[in-house]
């Protein structure tokens, strides 16, 4: 991430949310009326007119074959795991590194009783809240947005000294971040989160293997994912095999841990002509408990 810019990542995933929001009420995975408001000329143009639609679309199944389908998947991963957990018993949610993510607002009906944490790097937040407060008319009072830098900021203290509970029930949205972040990073995160959140809260979150971390993957979407962020200067840093995944969150002291993929969540959630969209076996989700 440069010092002072937004994320181009987090532009592109946004751009992607308002194509499927485009879609047909019943042929749509998600709905996000929010994304177009966080996109540029070049990403408007792209997704409004039909002949810059169709050539984006084409191009990119060509270049980057699964990744729409994937990222799709990827929001209806966690979108599940919000209307999961509230509004039951949970009473915090913290969106680590949220980027243009706009949970809160497209899910306001079922978080009106809990508070939710926007955490993010100071540059791409900045640039969302001047959006937000562009076209929309008013930030409901139970968000709070919380600039911070995983990599140098303390997040205990930071979310405490805006209003976060240790104590309560909390679910944790970790959405295309982890692999951006240094493992050190990673794991104090998963240490915060089990030492800072009551008995039975959540985290979900996606990663990919080392393998498309280190450029080393065999898997053309891998490697043309690899050196599309090495170029926009926001690289890849860790990853860890599926295999591996439930050992690692165990030893962060996580249990019912729930593994999926793009392909699972696309036999489960898309429908129709959906399921036949393409995915990569690249991106993989999960989601665990703490003790």
């Amino acid at each position: 991430m440069q010092k002072n810019r937004s994320s181009e990542t987090a532009e592109g995933v946004a751009a992607y949310r308002a194509m499927e929001t485009m879609r047909p009420k019943n042929d749509r995975v998600i709905n996000d009326p929010y994304a177009t408001l966080f996109l540029g000329t070049k990403w408007k143009k792209m997704i409004t007119s039909p002949i810059h639609s169709w050539l984006a679309k084409m191009i990119g199944n060509l270049k980057y074959p699964g990744f729409y389908g994937s990222l799709i998947a990827r929001v209806r991963f966690m979108n599940e795991c919000i209307k999961e957990c509230f509004p039951t018993d949970h009473t915090q949610l913290v969106i680590l590194g949220a980027g243009y993510n706009m949970s809160a607002y497209c899910f306001q009906k079922i978080l009106r009783n809990a508070k939710v944490f926007e955490v993010d790097y100071p540059s791409t937040q900045k640039d969302k809240l001047i959006k937000i407060r562009k076209h929309l008319n008013n930030i409901p009072d139970n968000i709070t947005y919380i600039p911070l830098n995983f990599e140098t900021d303390d997040i205990k203290a930071t979310l405490i000294m805006n209003g976060y509970v240790p104590s309560e029930k909390t679910l944790f949205i970790w959405e295309g971040v982890t692999y951006f972040l240094e493992q050190e990073s990673v794991e104090k995160s998963l240490n915060f989160i089990v030492d800072n959140s009551a008995k039975g809260s959540n985290v979900a979150f996606d990663y990919f293997p080392p393998e498309v971390i280190d450029g080393t993957t065999s898997d053309r979407l891998g490697k043309e994912m690899n050196k599309l962020v090495k170029k926009i200067g926001e690289p890849y840093k860790f990853g860890i095999e599926p295999d591996d995944i439930e050992n690692f969150l165990k030893h962060y002291r996580f249990k019912h841990i729930y593994k999926s993929s793009a392909s699972e969540v696309r036999n489960t959630y898309f429908h129709g002509d959906n399921k036949n969209r393409k995915v990569s076996i690249l991106f993989n989700f999960v989601r665990a408990t703490t003790y």
